[in-house]
């Protein structure tokens, strides 16, 4: 192969990658999401809606580790130094439910 032949093809590669990215760039700026991004209004009611997602995602996730943890802890209540504690969480949970 030439060096002529070689740049020329690497040219023509170039050129059609350019072209692929600028399709791209045409569909992104049409999306929904970068008009959303243009508006302030729109951008804060999206932000607003995001951050509740992640607050109950949270707390969710945190209700369902913590019950986790709570039935883990009492199926090991007889393990001397662990167990008294245990019972004493437990007992402690018991309580507070029942208000």
């Amino acid at each position: 192969m030439s060096p002529k032949k070689t740049k020329k093809s690497v040219e023509l590669q170039l050129t059609n990658e350019v072209k692929e990215l600028t399709k791209e760039v045409k569909k992104l700026k049409k999306l929904e999401f970068m008009r959303v991004l243009k508006s302030p209004f729109k951008f804060m009611w999206f932000s607003f809606l995001k951050g509740l997602m992640v607050g109950l995602g949270t707390v969710i996730g945190a209700s369902v580790l913590v019950a986790l943890l709570i039935y883990i802890l009492s199926k090991i209540s007889f393990v001397p130094i662990v167990g008294d504690f245990v019972k004493d969480i437990i007992q402690q949970i018991e309580t507070n439910s029942t208000y």
